[in-house]
């Protein structure tokens, strides 16, 4: 049922609460009943949570990069879906499983999250400004439909720096072997109980909400041979790992098991299968780093998908001199008639969008006038003219006017995408990545 390793630097403005991501190709004018018709439109709201992973931290981040990371992909497949989605990241570097539920205990009370009551010395600069919009990631988790959920590297960060890069477990004294295991022990305890204490604080914020959790992956080089995995470190403490790695994914399994037997619907992705695939071609660990690189992230991206939805879309080819793909309610515009963009506004031929939206299309060929309804809405465009009329209401186009383009043998009349689709009161997104327009209703 839908309701409705370092220290790291990201992006310094927060992508936060509903924002929709329009830049490109959004309608420069507030149509009207537009906000109206928004609430009113069954909408897929999507929250991210947890660490760097969620973040979509890349190696080499400064505070102007943007992330690209699987909460995009799986966004951009929402919209694939036509559904008309919505996304709210709130991945924090450095987050521990124990930092999780500290935030979310303060978000279900509505008590000041301030980051020394959350988790000390975070090393993400943005986190006072994430935290400070806690009282609206109580409200997206309350309206959310989907939360995808990525925690427990840093849990367990601290181990890996005990046991060091060059060290050989089975050469350690007998007191440093326990006193690992007994650090592993604690920690996977510490996973468990908090990890099992958030979800439940996101089920008892919202029952009905979906909840994809990622798994961990372990961030060594290894070479396989015959089905076998060589890692290329020393192999007694490559076994150490793998197994503490195996626990972490066990406590995983029990508690999402154990939710899922209350009824509550929670799912886990396998990142580590994903990743390790290619674990020098999806992560930066040859530059010292753990983090996924923009094609692991992509590969994560598609795994999140096919466990969402069975599948995983992208664009089709576009051919030389095609700017941009037109995606309507999950279906790709495929035409003989290319978008065309204007100063920055994507125009495209008109009966190519209205068979795409379904509306009806009428032509008052004595004021060279386009009448669009579908619906309650109708929406009249005439060539040459700089406005726009939404339900007998002239506004300003915010665009370039509709104008004729003249094919061998033929004219077209192209009209800017963005405006008839906001008149009509669908969703308009631009995805400069994949440039791509996602127009749902």
């Amino acid at each position: 049922m839908i309701r409705k390793c370092k220290h790291f630097a990201l992006v310094a403005t927060v992508i936060l609460a509903t924002s929709v991501h329009t830049s490109g190709i959004a309608a420069a004018t507030a149509l009207p009943g537009t906000e109206q018709m928004d609430k009113l439109r069954e909408q897929y709201r999507i929250v991210a949570l947890g660490d760097s992973l969620a973040a979509g931290y890349e190696f080499g981040f400064d505070l102007e990069s943007v992330p690209y990371g699987f909460v995009e992909h799986v966004y951009e497949q929402a919209l694939f879906q036509g559904e008309r989605a919505f996304y709210s990241n709130y991945g924090v570097l450095g987050l521990r499983t124990e930092g999780l539920e500290n935030w979310l205990a303060l978000a279900e009370s509505g008590d000041a999250a301030q980051a020394e009551l959350i988790q000390a010395e975070l090393p993400d600069p943005r986190a006072e400004v994430i935290f400070d919009q806690t009282p609206q990631l109580r409200e997206d988790i309350e309206d959310a439909d989907l939360i995808l959920l990525s925690i427990g590297s840093n849990d367990f960060s601290s181990l890996m720096k005990d046991l060091g890069e060059e060290a050989v477990f089975e050469d350690l004294a007998t007191s440093e072997k326990d006193e690992l295991k007994a650090g592993l022990q604690s920690s996977l305890d510490t996973y468990e109980a908090s990890l099992s204490e958030s979800l439940r604080t996101l089920v008892g914020l919202n029952d009905e909400v979906k909840i994809v959790v990622s798994n961990q992956y372990l961030p060594i080089p290894f070479i396989s041979a015959r089905g076998k995995r060589n890692y290329l470190i020393d192999e007694s403490t490559a076994q150490f790992l793998v197994e503490g790695q195996a626990k972490i994914h066990e406590r995983l399994n029990l508690v999402a098991e154990e939710l899922r037997a209350e009824g509550y619907d929670i799912e886990v992705v396998d990142a580590a299968n994903v990743i390790e695939r290619s674990i020098l071609g999806f992560t930066t660990v040859k530059e010292g780093d753990i983090h996924p690189t923009r094609e692991g992230y992509e590969a994560l991206g598609k795994a999140f998908s096919q466990l969402l939805w069975g599948e995983y879309h992208e664009v089709k080819d576009r051919a030389e001199g095609v700017p941009i793909s037109v995606v309507v309610n999950g279906e790709e515009v495929l035409t003989d008639y290319a978008p065309v963009i204007i100063k920055g506004r994507t125009f495209l031929a008109i009966r190519d969008i209205t068979d795409a939206m379904g509306a009806d299309l009428k032509w008052d060929a004595e004021t060279d006038t386009a009448i669009i309804s579908l619906a309650d809405r109708q929406v009249e465009l005439t060539i040459g003219a700089d406005t726009i009329v939404v339900n007998g209401e002239t506004l300003p186009l915010g665009a370039e006017p509709a104008f004729l383009k003249q094919f061998p043998g033929e004219k077209k009349t192209y009209v800017p995408l963005a405006a008839l689709s906001g008149g009509l009161g669908f969703q308009v997104v631009y995805r400069a990545e994949m440039k791509a327009a996602f127009i749902n209703e």
